[in-house]
């Protein structure tokens, strides 16, 4: 389960004070799925995403996104990421 926090650290470590690409953004969509397939509780993956808090790597709007895309990953289909992804790009061009 710890691939999740430490994908997300792993991304915080290029650079701290950006704010979360949309390519993490679906890769942490990807991440939970992953675990929700083996069997993962939501809970506990929400658990993980709250010792992203401690490690004071991200924003606290960055948390509150990532704890929203968490929970939508988990309960949505196969295509969440994909899309994900896509309509977050098709925003920011705007």
């Amino acid at each position: 389960m710890r691939i999740l926090v430490i994908m997300l650290l792993g991304f915080a470590c290029v650079e701290a004070s950006a704010a979360v690409t949309c390519e993490q953004l679906a890769e942490v969509a990807f991440a939970t799925q992953k675990l929700r397939d083996e069997g993962y509780s939501l809970t506990a993956v929400l658990a993980e995403t709250d010792k992203l808090e401690a490690s004071n790597k991200f924003t606290a709007p960055d948390l509150v996104i990532i704890r929203g895309i968490v929970d939508k990953a988990f309960k949505d289909g196969a295509r969440m990421p994909h899309e994900l992804l896509q309509s977050c790009k098709d925003q920011k061009r705007r």
